[in-house]
């Protein structure tokens, strides 16, 4: 897998993490990197370029993960085991190349949809049960009744799709600090915001969750939602 190169000279001032720091010289040399990229990198060709230990890389991307600056997929299976994680850079200026089609299928759902709400929610559903089996690499979800850890693993998969969740201390609110899909949703709000609610249905369902709620309020803050997930009373 080639890797494009930054040129040290070329580099901006480092950006800070969620806990306020700035980012070390090689932490944002890395994101630099991955900024660079027309596509995912590996850990592996991203510790080649930069000469870093691979563990030492894998820590920074995870940082970073956190942070809502990248995001990973698994690559494609070409032998025994697990595919490797690929890399990437969430994108500010265009926050994901789906956006122009999820805005025309936001329009074309509230025009031809007898429930396009309804049916835009059941869209995200499948959405969250896909994502959990394909993290669970195709094994069975792991079943549980804990909406504590339930919660947990929404959070990992909002960060996953580039929502830059934010957990916060009452055990149930989730600011998202990002949405991938930010122009379809400006635009179409009921219909994008219920299939990122649906999304949240899925993965709940599929991680054997029943007695847990979610609700989304869409655009609590600048660029910001705020997703709940708390046990039904």
């Amino acid at each position: 897998m080639e890797i494009q190169t930054v040129r040290s000279d070329m580099m901006l001032p480092p950006r800070r993490a969620s806990s306020g720091r700035l980012h070390s010289a090689s932490r944002e040399r890395l994101l630099r990197l991955l900024e660079a990229q027309r596509g995912p990198s590996s850990l592996a060709a991203l510790a080649r370029v930069t000469g870093l230990h691979e563990n030492t890389v894998r820590g920074h991307l995870e940082s970073l993960q956190r942070d809502g600056f990248v995001t990973r997929r698994r690559g494609e299976a070409s032998g025994r085991g697990r595919p490797a994680w690929l890399w990437q850079a969430v994108r500010r200026d265009a926050s994901s190349p789906y956006a122009p089609l999820a805005g025309v299928l936001a329009a074309t759902l509230l025009r031809t949809s007898a429930d396009p709400v309804g049916d835009a929610r059941e869209a995200g559903r499948l959405w969250g049960r896909e994502l959990v089996a394909v993290e669970a690499d195709g094994a069975d979800a792991p079943a549980s009744t804990d909406v504590a850890a339930a919660r947990g693993t929404v959070v990992d998969l909002m960060r996953e799709q580039g929502f830059a969740p934010e957990p916060l201390d009452d055990h149930e609110t989730i600011l998202l600090r990002r949405c991938p899909l930010i122009e379809a949703a400006s635009r179409h709000p009921e219909v994008v915001c219920a299939v990122h609610l649906g999304m949240v249905d899925g993965a709940l369902q599929s991680l054997g969750v029943r007695d847990a709620v979610a609700t989304l309020d869409p655009f609590t803050g600048p660029s910001e939602c705020t997703l709940r997930v708390r046990a039904s009373r």
